[in-house]
């Protein structure tokens, strides 16, 4: 597999992950924490695990030669993730999308592809890597500017709803104890939320072991994404549970007419898998930078994706003018950061 096709994989997974969600616009008979356990059970259990038995011969093999400490790290490190997007979608709550949105992705862009290299910090002083190292410089600069638009439609529909406040309280109308509260997890988020990532890239004992048997590397990345997506579903599904028990919204599951809704969030979750099963085979496709090359970019997709299906289904229905131009040029900016790192990434190979 060569590396242009891991950069087109990285696409597709970004826009799938980007797209992942849109069924749950169908689901509106249940609380978002049902939904959400569902797609948790598909997406981070059912299906990484039937992936992983068909694509990696002799699985329980893999992992015994993996060694204990190496199953131990990619687990941790998907409970890491896990509470990476806990602590996003309080932070939310609290700060709004547009502040949440521009430090957590902010932060879990650069942290999710300069880690990896700065595992081999020679990298950097090369041609290929100054260049994707510019790239992701450039797309934190393109999530930034689709943070502020966000935050001017917010504005401009505060505005029109007459509803503008003035006085001393911090950015996005919120106590400054609640936005203390609200930076704090939304750092959080942003160092947790690569942790899916470092799984991945630190994982070399569990991928010689595939390779061992025979895996190929996307089949090597599948046994990874089962141990660690394993981690994450103890956490989402603990956040879950505590909601659909605080809020007595379980019982949403019995009310009539949402078989559709199993179905749905059963898609999201197989669309979320495919998405993160891509970016495993880009990133051993992309060579020595894959992980942060590949990372970015599937990254940058996701949001590019996301925005622009925001767009497409009347979310900036109320933001057009200012805010709406503010955020096609973050789109261009994170478009023109992915072709940079593209290219970063074939000067490394």
């Amino acid at each position: 597999m060569d590396a242009s096709l891991g950069f087109l994989l990285a696409v597709v997974g970004g826009v799938l992950m980007g797209s992942f969600s849109l069924p749950m616009k169908r689901t509106a008979k249940w609380a978002w924490e049902a939904t959400w356990l569902v797609w948790a059970v598909a997406a981070l259990v059912i299906v990484p695990w039937v992936i992983a038995l068909t694509t990696c011969s002799d699985l329980m093999t893999v992992y015994a030669r993996s060694g204990t400490g190496t199953l131990a790290m990619i687990f941790l490190f998907g409970v890491g993730w896990g509470l990476g997007a806990v602590t996003f979608g309080q932070s939310i709550s609290i700060l709004g999308m547009s502040q949440a949105f521009a430090i957590s992705i902010g932060l879990t862009l650069a942290l999710g592809s300069l880690v990896p290299m700065a595992s081999e910090p020679r990298v950097f002083l090369t041609c290929g890597g100054a260049t994707v190292t510019g790239g992701i410089a450039l797309m934190v600069v393109g999530v930034v500017v689709c943070a502020v638009a966000g935050a001017r439609k917010e504005a401009q529909l505060r505005a029109s709803a007459g509803r503008v406040q003035a006085g001393a309280e911090s950015p996005g109308g919120v106590s400054a104890g609640a936005f203390v509260k609200g930076l704090t997890l939304c750092i959080l988020s942003g160092i947790f939320n690569p942790m899916i990532n470092f799984a991945n890239n630190y994982a070399d004992p569990l991928k010689d072991a595939a390779k061992g048997v025979g895996a190929s590397a996307g089949g090597a990345s599948d046994a990874i994404w089962a141990v660690a997506l394993l981690g994450g579903f103890v956490t989402n599904a603990v956040y879950c549970a505590v909601l659909l028990i605080r809020n007595r919204t379980w019982v949403g599951y019995g009310v009539p007419g949402t078989v559709s809704h199993w179905l749905l969030a059963v898609l999201m979750g197989v669309t979320w898998v495919l998405s993160i099963t891509l970016f495993g085979r880009a990133a051993a496709a992309m060579g020595e930078l894959g992980n942060s090359a590949g990372w970015a970019i599937t990254m940058g997709c996701c949001i590019a994706a996301s925005n622009a299906w925001g767009i497409l289904t009347g979310e900036w229905r109320e933001g057009r003018g200012k805010p709406l131009r503010t955020m096609y040029i973050g789109l261009a900016v994170i478009l023109l950061a992915i072709a940079v790192i593209g290219y970063g990434n074939s000067l490394a190979r």
